[in-house]
């Protein structure tokens, strides 16, 4: 019957298209006459006509329209294995629309022959689309086999299973709500259900927004899943009364969805909504309102937001949103930005264009680099904006940015060492070794911490503890504690407690005991029964003190341990380390 009433529209269809298309869709459908040949050709008759139309000739008229009645037609007509046919061949469709198109209605037609088996084409398409198919199976399902439905829905993952309940609820409207409520229920959606009532009771009452606005806020659906319908509500109560909604908006109490809903109603008229946050009184409201809206008119125009608020009062309050329109050209237009950069207030001028100059070099930093140039005589110091444009560099290509530093500074310039310490740790996530012998080549000030510190630093955070231990013993005097202290403390994350215990053996007097005291500060708040099962073991009361009080100390914040474990942990404290602790509690 579905393929009789499809090839009667099809046939009003195509008596219609007179001479708009030269291939009419007669050369693609069979007409009503030949769909209705005897019986016992009637199959065979069927699959020439799927097989005839090719998936290319469906697309080959202009009028979606027209597009759509040969496609589901034909597919009306199909028997199950040409559709299985067809969607092979539908993957290897190139254009996204009509290869979503035809899949789509593939997945229709055959749930309406085998439902389950249907449901397995989901994994044949990627995500993006795999809701679409399910939303279709379940219509279709939803009114041929209700009940079959709702059992497979519940089978379902709860992504999949919530959309097949949406799909559900949303075909079955013919369904008392009690009926539709217990369908929910059964599939733990209710909240689903509840939100569908809730829209089309909104959606009843628009003409009156305020109303709708109330029933939205007010019923049991959280706002955060009504963003959508909140917006649609927020714009026609704009169009009403203007943008005293931007107030409403504003005491709502749900500050998750405020900026959307924010910006939902500001982008009708970007003007005229910045110019409604000059009459506000309330100066939190006035400024929250007015930043969302100057960001999102900055990202559009930022020259004409710029000049408007050269008006805008207070003028502490047109200073922030002049930071903020300013920042936010320079992360959309960075170039342009630069280019009009006097015409940002000198105070912003550097913040902003360190931003501009870090977005550009996320494309080509040697060409952000020489258009440094261009801005010298705008600000005091370009310094920070070349750390900025180095820093992200050397996310892309950190040998290729260490090189530029080597090659453009001086072994004793001072901008060297800065602008390695921004590229070391990137590239020692790379090449450890070799970003380890540039760090340790550097000179160092008096007493200062060798570059050597920040790959040490970096490989023991990624776990790399042998290639730090093998590179330990390179390091200059002054970096020893430091070194020594990350390799440690990267062996207790690891549960290597023992070594890292032994490991403190290398080092000496206030060395030593700044690395003991924090190797067992981790290890007391990372796994306390450990460290105070092996308080006994550990080979010198110094050893036995110091781990007894980081114990005593951590058990304070977070109780772990017994008060008869904590008694015995003080009875292994020196007289000083009492003297401390009891301070402390005292």
């Amino acid at each position: 019957m579905t393929g009789l009433i499809m090839g009667v529209l099809a046939t009003i269809a195509i008596q219609n298209l007179g001479t708009q298309n030269k291939n009419t869709v007669q050369d693609v459908v069979p007409s009503e006459k030949q769909q209705a040949s005897t019986s016992g050709t009637e199959n065979d008759s069927k699959s020439r006509a799927f097989k005839k139309a090719r998936l290319s000739q469906i697309f080959k008229y202009d009028s979606i329209l027209d597009q759509r009645v040969v496609l589901y037609s034909t597919v009306a007509a199909a028997q199950e294995q040409d559709l299985k046919e067809w969607w092979i061949q539908s993957k290897e469709i190139e254009r996204k629309s009509h290869r979503e198109t035809i899949q789509n209605a593939i997945v229709r037609k055959l749930a309406t022959i085998n439902p389950y088996e249907t449901l397995g084409y989901i994994d044949d398409v990627s995500n993006f689309q795999s809701d679409a198919l399910l939303h279709s199976i379940f219509s279709e399902w939803s009114v041929s086999q209700l009940d079959e439905a709702i059992e497979a829905s519940n089978a379902l993952s709860y992504p999949r299973r919530k959309v097949a309940l949406e799909s559900i609820l949303e075909t079955r409207d013919d369904l008392s709500d009690s009926r539709r409520r217990a369908i929910a229920i059964q599939l733990e959606g209710e909240e689903t259900f509840l939100k569908l009532v809730s829209d089309r009771e909104a959606a009843q009452s628009i003409k009156v927004p305020e109303e709708s606005w109330e029933i939205l806020l007010n019923d049991d659906v959280d706002d955060y899943l009504q963003t959508e319908s909140l917006a649609i509500v927020a714009r026609a109560w704009r169009d009403q009364a203007g943008f005293k909604v931007l107030s409403n908006i504003y005491q709502m109490q749900d500050h998750r969805i405020r900026f959307d809903l924010v910006n939902a109603v500001a982008r009708l008229d970007l003007a005229g909504a910045l110019n409604y946050t000059r009459g506000l009184v309330e100066e939190n409201e006035q400024q929250y309102l007015s930043t969302i809206i100057v960001r999102e008119w900055a990202s559009e125009d930022a020259k004409t937001v710029l000049d408007v608020l050269s008006t805008f009062e207070p003028s502490s309050l047109a200073s922030i949103l002049e930071n903020e329109a300013a920042n936010t050209w320079a992360r959309i237009s960075p170039l342009e930005l630069i280019e009009n950069v006097d015409s940002i207030s000198e105070e912003f001028r550097l913040y902003t264009l360190e931003t501009a100059f870090s977005e550009l070099a996320k494309g080509d930093p040697i060409d952000a680099i020489a258009r440094l140039s261009s801005v010298e005589n705008l600000v005091a110091n370009t310094s920070t904006i070349l750390d900025g444009i180095v820093f992200r560099w050397s996310f892309r290509e950190p040998l290729a940015a260490a090189e530029w530093v080597v090659n453009n500074y001086g072994l004793r310039d001072p901008r060297r060492r800065m602008l390695l310490e921004r590229v070391l740790p990137r590239w020692a996530r790379i090449n450890p070794i070799q970003a380890f012998e540039l760090a340790i080549a550097q000179p160092t000030a008096n007493e200062g911490l060798g570059l050597e510190h920040l790959v040490i630093g970096e490989i023991t955070q990624d776990g790399d503890i042998e290639i730090a231990l093998k590179l330990l013993p390179q390091v200059t005097e002054h970096t020893r504690q430091v070194a020594y202290t990350d390799v440690g403390l990267a062996m207790v994350r690891a549960s290597r407690t023992e070594e890292a215990v032994e490991l403190g053996t290398d080092l000496d007097g206030e060395q030593q005991q700044w690395y003991y005291r924090r190797v067992f500060n981790s290890w007391a708040q990372t796994n306390p029964k450990s460290l105070y099962e092996t308080l006994g073991n550990l080979a010198t009361n110094e050893l036995k003190s110091g781990a007894a009080m980081q114990l005593i100390l951590s058990n304070r914040i977070t109780p772990l341990l017994s008060d008869d474990q904590i008694d015995e942990a003080r009875t292994m404290l020196s007289d000083e380390a009492k003297t401390t602790i009891q301070r402390i509690e005292n």
